[in-house]
């Protein structure tokens, strides 16, 4: 992040880095807008800002890992600024943390909890060390706002998508997943604070909507379904495309399958973690479901989108699985021919179910049968993509690079390419005249470059 010295004698802004999923992304622009309303600036370079604040992830113990060393890497950086931490990884260890590293100065849970309105009095209260107080927007701290984050950004380096969340917490009983236990039970955001917060991302430049929570499949409020919420984000003329990820398989339904193949703006795009194939391992880790299920699902979706793109995620080395286990998944991993997929050691959360499972699978095992998995998911997946060359395909633009770099490549997205996880199109040949990010663009598809793409416009 930097170094440098604290500013000085003016108004509060905070630089927030975030950790995690696109979930902490969603939250972090939440809270931007809500510091701008206070009459906070919110900084995009940290030697800007007067304050560091740390949105973390605590969901497996790598995340933690990266979590714990963003945050000592903060303090180590800007002795001299406030640093303040929030997020999941305050939410489950508060008390470890606060004794553990005193150089922080303040500690807040999850963003949208009860602790947020205490941040905002903190964040709001003034120059750098002044004591929180209720904030009123001032001039200086007005003009501070424009100064650092403009409310209508450049159409060229505005970003061309937002992630939405639509629902958080868990009711489902995975014996791996310490999220219950992080956020609660499972809820959906009311439509109307959806469409609100669509509303303010697409005021922003945002032309894709992604939306993301723990299993947006059974969103619901009222008699309002999925597809209802989708067909009314759908009907403001500023959305290009929306997405949709984290739906669990077992309520992944035909209904909402025919929704996607016929909606113009929904993309024809899976991401559905299954975890495993094999019924014994599935049942240990508390999930419905199996290898011959999870194909028959692909098989129905892709006979009614034969271009759909499909994401997954899987789990080796989970206590008890034997070889012939993980023979299951390579075999299932193999049919299925995912476009995306990504695969992870198990790790043993504290108070979970499986961190008491034996017998536990060594890390050596763990991170070998990792490497084969990813091997044969890699290859599946450059086959997939192999068949897009010659194919005519839109993609939405994400940047157009810059005439005074040496960078100036135009990268884009295909509606097969989820933002931040499944590679970019880069694009050649000339745009349509005032071509922006957030517009859509027709391409062919001509080489394959590992998990990207490379397009020509123009061609037929």
């Amino acid at each position: 992040m930097g170094t440098g010295s604290a500013p000085t004698d003016q108004p509060a802004c905070a630089y927030i880095h975030t950790l995690g999923c696109p979930k902490n992304e969603a939250d972090s622009r939440s809270l931007t807008r809500a510091l701008c309303a206070a009459g906070v600036g919110v900084a995009d370079d940290p030697d800007e800002a007067t304050h560091i604040l740390v949105n973390t992830c605590g969901f497996i113990q790598d995340a933690k890992e990266e979590s714990i060393a963003a945050i000592l890497d903060a303090c180590a950086a800007y002795p001299e600024r406030r640093v303040i931490v929030m997020g999941c990884l305050v939410e489950r260890y508060r008390k470890e943390l606060t004794e553990g590293i005193p150089e922080v100065s303040a500690w807040f849970g999850l963003a949208g909890g009860p602790d947020e309105p205490e941040l905002l009095r903190l964040l709001a209260g003034g120059r750098s060390g002044a004591e929180p107080r209720v904030a009123v927007a001032t001039e200086a701290a007005g003009a501070a706002v424009a100064r650092v984050r403009p409310p209508e950004a450049n159409a060229q380096s505005r970003q061309s998508f937002a992630y939405l969340k639509i629902s958080d917490g868990c009711d489902e009983l995975c014996t791996f997943c310490a999220i219950p236990a992080i956020k609660g039970p499972y809820y959906s955001v009311k439509a109307a604070d959806i469409l609100k917060e669509a509303d303010a991302c697409l005021a922003e430049g945002a032309r894709e909507l992604v939306l993301v929570g723990q299993d947006t499949a059974v969103w619901e409020d009222g008699e309002l379904d999925l597809g209802g919420l989708i067909d009314l984000l759908a009907a403001d003329q500023r959305v290009r495309r929306i997405r949709v990820m984290y739906l669990q398989p077992e309520h992944v339904t035909e209904r909402f399958l025919r929704h996607m193949a016929a909606h113009p703006k929904l993309c024809r795009y899976l991401d559905v973690p299954f975890q495993h194939s094999h019924p014994e391992i599935l049942r240990a880790m508390g999930r419905a479901g199996d290898g011959d299920s999870y194909l028959a699902l692909l098989d129905k979706a892709r006979r009614l989108m034969p271009d759909v793109s499909v994401r997954s995620a899987f789990i080796v080395g989970f206590p008890g699985e034997r070889e012939e286990h993980f023979e299951h998944l390579l075999s299932f991993v193999d049919k299925a021919a995912f476009d995306y997929a990504g695969g992870f050691v198990y790790s043993p959360e504290e108070g979970t179910r499986a961190a008491t499972l034996r017998p536990r699978i060594r890390r050596s095992v763990g991170r070998e049968r990792l490497n084969r998995l990813n091997d044969l998911l890699a290859e599946r997946s450059e086959q997939q993509r192999q068949g897009l060359v010659g194919s005519r395909v839109e993609v939405i633009i994400d940047s157009l690079g810059s005439d005074e770099t040496e960078d100036n490549v135009v990268v884009g997205r295909t509606a097969g390419q989820a933002p931040e996880v499944d590679g970019v199109t880069y694009v050649e040949g000339c745009l349509p005249e005032g071509t922006q990010p957030g517009d859509l663009v027709e391409v062919t598809v001509s080489t394959v470059l590992g998990y990207d793409l490379v397009a020509v416009t123009g061609a037929s």
